[in-house]
Parts: structure tokens; C-alpha cells; sequence
């Protein structure tokens, strides 16, 4: 990990909220990278605690603030850094996404925490990660088209890849799906 927001896609893939996270000014950090562990190869995060070379890409923003002649305000200038590295990890993660991915993490964020109902925000958490982005996106795709069975045809493929679905032409939105488990409660 070279950069804060690839320590906080980390974070999110272990399913650690990362504003728990604390971003620290390390006391001899890389010229080389922003991130500052013990171990550079270094692949997953155990603490909350991150030390980070605060001068790599934001000296600008940090120079005369964090600048070592300057004594007194010490734990200002932690608020400070932790603050201001918290806003730029998600500025880096924000700028490479599009319209529809910043959509699907605001319905996700909104079905987590129940605005959409208990039983949505249970239903949720019985799906992985990568399952969970699946049917947000598809729900995007639901208000957009209105289209219910292509998109749960669609989702339905995404979800269970051994599925195979039959449309009825005979009965109108009539679909047979057969899936590839045994028959269980």
C-alpha cells in the first residue's frame, strides 16, 4: 500500500468502518510512499492506528502547519492531520467514481442503516460484498427502467451463475427458474 485511500479500501474490504480510523504523522516516514508501515509489504491493516508521510502529496495543505520549527498546538495539529487525511482518502476514492457507482454507494449506505425498512436492511447482510453492489446496482437499474423482469432476470444470472431461467410465452410474466442446489428448508 502506497497511498491512504488503497489503506481504506483495505479497511472497507475487511469490513472495518473506516472512520475509525486515525491517521498519524509518522516519525520517519518513506519519501516514497504516503503510507508508512513497519513492513513495506504490508497487505493488510490489524490496528486503526495509520502512519502516514503527510508531505507526499499534500505538502501544500501541510507545510507551514506541521512544519517542525513550529512547537506548542501539538495536539491541534493531530486533530488536524487526522481530520484533513480523513477528507482526502474519500476525495481520492470519490474522484475516480462515476455517477451511478456515488448512486449505488448512497442507496447502500441508506439500506445498511434501515431507511429503506428492517427487512431490506436484514435481507442485506446476508450477501457478500461484491453481492451486495450487484443487487444495489440492480435496484438502480428497477427506478431507472421499471423493466422488474429483466432486471431480476439479470440479477438473478449475476447472483447464481449455474441459474438457468425460462420465460413462459403462454403467461405473461410467468418465469420457470431452476437453480443448481438441493432442495432445502
Amino acid at each position: 500500500m502506497n497511498y491512504i485511500w488503497e489503506a481504506v479500501l483495505q479497511v472497507k474490504k475487511n469490513g472495518i468502518c473506516d472512520w475509525g480510523l486515525e491517521y498519524q504523522q509518522a516519525e520517519a516516514p518513506s519519501p516514497y510512499m504516503e503510507v508508512s508501515f513497519c513492513d513495506l509489504n504490508t497487505a493488510s491493516i490489524e490496528q486503526n492506528i495509520i502512519k502516514v508521510n503527510p508531505f507526499y502529496r499534500f505538502s501544500a495543505v501541510f507545510e507551514k502547519v506541521l512544519d517542525i520549527n513550529n512547537k506548542g498546538y501539538c495536539k491541534t495539529k493531530e486533530i488536524f492531520l487526522d481530520t484533513v487525511m480523513h477528507y482526502m482518502s474519500h476525495m481520492d476514492l470519490r474522484m475516480g467514481m462515476s455517477k451511478r457507482e456515488y448512486y449505488c454507494q448512497m442507496v447502500e449506505r441508506e439500506l445498511e442503516e434501515g431507511q429503506l425498512g428492517e427487512r431490506a436492511k436484514a435481507a442485506l447482510g446476508l450477501f457478500s460484498r461484491h453481492e451486495r453492489k450487484v443487487i444495489v446496482s440492480a435496484l438502480l437499474d428497477l427506478v431507472r427502467s421499471g423493466n422488474h423482469t429483466a432486471v431480476f432476470k439479470r440479477l438473478f444470472r449475476e447472483l447464481y451463475t449455474d441459474s438457468v431461467i425460462y420465460e413462459d410465452m403462454e403467461i405473461a410474466n410467468m418465469l420457470f427458474v431452476y437453480d443448481n442446489f438441493s432442495e432445502s428448508q
